[in-house]
């Protein structure tokens, strides 16, 4: 009796564009583990049937150069032929014996998937300052479609070639290093996220990115998926679209499943940056990175020896503006606040930053560029 009930699961769970969160709902509730006291696997919505769509919307010359190229960087050993691979890795699943596209396939290889999933597109958003009002939008560029490589291309292509990039005198040496404002890994890693585990579902959401003065903000519909919390996201391994995910890590574009994110907070790590913020606000997760600004920081670089520590509160001033002393102990937590006030007390003697009010009101800035320029 069980095993019938499941297959009636199997074969009415289908993917019908114009259902939304109602099928999304639906499908989570029969397909998760506990359903079934942790007898039956979940199967992420992307590998689901598209109920309104033929085989002849996936695009098998795309498929083919994929194969190849997977196959080149050792990340495939599959079956060469495009249907088989497609069958393989769900790209397309039979339904009452006839071949079914899914939403992973269609999204990876469609001859054109915004017939079918038009909200599955990016909006960006670039704006002179640091807010979204309309008389500061610098660019618009809404319902950039096609397949999820050519979304990844466009988007990332637009944030590397419209954020700002120099070179530096490298520490204790006349070498000249490259630095830019925000890292390429990062960028696109935070594209790849937006795009693969983004709710397809949501019927009318489009994906957003926004490129402000002092940060990037990757915005993706539908928040986390369940279990998942801002607080457990880097420990947690809940793809939501696993099978795209699996697609483009044969495309080189996923280096391990779930450390997306871990590189991201990493690199910036590394490079001295401001940490991530991650934040669900139910309809949609946001991921905000704030940037450097390369002429300021190059100054500082060469012309002052300056901590490790004494660097990240000026990077935090720059991209957050006025900050308290406890603002300033949160994005230091492995210092001491004794220490950290040391830190302070040297960048006000370097006149790199200056005292806003007394006491406990007391805030921090840095102090006017055309000042910074004489240090």
């Amino acid at each position: 009796m069980r095993c019938k009930l499941l297959l009636a699961i199997i074969r009415s769970a289908v993917f019908r564009p114009s259902l939304g969160r109602k099928m999304q709902a639906q499908y989570e509730d029969h397909m998760s583990d506990s359903a079934f006291g942790g007898g039956f696997p979940r199967h992420s919505v992307d590998t689901l049937p598209v109920l309104d769509a033929l085989t002849n919307s996936i695009d098998h010359n795309k498929v083919a150069m994929h194969i190849a190229q997977a196959r080149a960087r050792g990340r495939y050993t599959g079956p060469d032929d495009p249907t088989e691979y497609l069958l393989h890795r769900k790209g397309i699943v039979m339904v009452d014996g006839e071949p079914r596209p899914t939403l992973a396939g269609i999204l990876c290889f469609g001859h054109d998937p915004q017939v079918i999933f038009p909200y599955a597109v990016v909006d960006i958003g670039h704006y002179r300052g640091n807010d979204s009002i309309s008389f500061e939008v610098v660019h618009l560029e809404k319902n950039i479609g096609g397949t999820i490589f050519d979304q990844l291309r466009r988007v990332e292509e637009y944030l590397w070639r419209n954020t700002h990039h120099g070179m530096v005198l490298a520490e204790r040496s006349l070498e000249r290093v490259e630095m830019h404002e925000y890292p390429l890994a990062v960028i696109r890693e935070l594209v790849v996220n937006l795009l693969a585990h983004r709710d397809y579902t949501i019927v009318g959401s489009a994906a957003r990115v926004s490129l402000f003065r002092n940060r990037i903000e990757w915005i993706s519909p539908g928040g986390l998926p369940p279990g998942v919390t801002v607080e457990n996201l880097l420990d947690s391994q809940n793809a939501r679209n696993a099978g795209m995910l699996r697609m483009l890590y044969e495309a080189g574009l996923v280096e391990a499943y779930g450390q997306g994110l871990d590189t991201v907070v990493n690199v910036l790590k590394e490079e001295g940056m401001l940490p991530p913020s991650f934040r669900d606000v139910g309809a949609a997760f946001i991921v905000t990175v704030f940037g450097r600004t390369l002429d300021r920081e190059a100054d500082i670089g060469i012309t002052l020896d300056l901590t490790p520590s004494q660097r990240k509160i000026v990077l935090l001033l720059r991209a957050r503006g006025d900050s308290n002393p406890r603002e300033i102990r949160e994005h230091l937590p492995d210092r001491t606040p004794r220490s950290i006030q040391r830190d302070i007390k040297g960048l006000i003697e370097a006149g790199l930053i200056e005292p806003i009010g007394e006491s406990v009101a007391v805030q921090y800035r840095l102090r006017p560029q055309k000042e910074l320029g004489s240090i």
